[in-house]
């Protein structure tokens, strides 16, 4: 969860909760309550704050992986293809908001620049 990962750069930075707070423009409250994994998802506004303020790229925070492009494209089809055809509405649903969200990402910061992040 996002909240572990936070505090434990945020410890590794040497700064206090307080002060992450003040960098990241949230409430004090709040980003304890992300640590604590009480509030275990925060808007995506919220992750590029604490991103930005940390110094690293909101995928650190997340702890997504970050592979090569062309690496396993054929194999990662294939997995998709099989089990598409067995998804429900629902899950369409949600395997469209990830896809979305992929999208996001790399509009966002070029996947070939997100090595120089991390």
């Amino acid at each position: 969860m996002i909240g572990r990962r936070v505090k434990e750069i945020r410890m590794q930075k040497k700064l206090s909760l307080s002060q992450l707070a003040e960098r990241a423009e949230i409430a004090k409250s709040y980003l304890s309550n992300i640590e604590r994994d009480i509030c275990i998802n925060p808007t995506i506004d919220v992750v590029e704050k604490l991103a930005q303020a940390l110094k690293v790229h909101p995928a650190v925070l997340l702890s997504w992986e970050i592979k090569e492009l062309g690496s396993g494209i054929d194999d990662s089809f294939s997995c998709i293809k099989s089990h598409i055809s067995t998804l429900d509405s629902l899950q369409l649903k949600e395997l469209r908001d990830s896809i979305d969200i992929v999208v996001w990402k790399r509009e966002k910061v070029p996947l070939s620049d997100l090595g120089n992040l991390i």
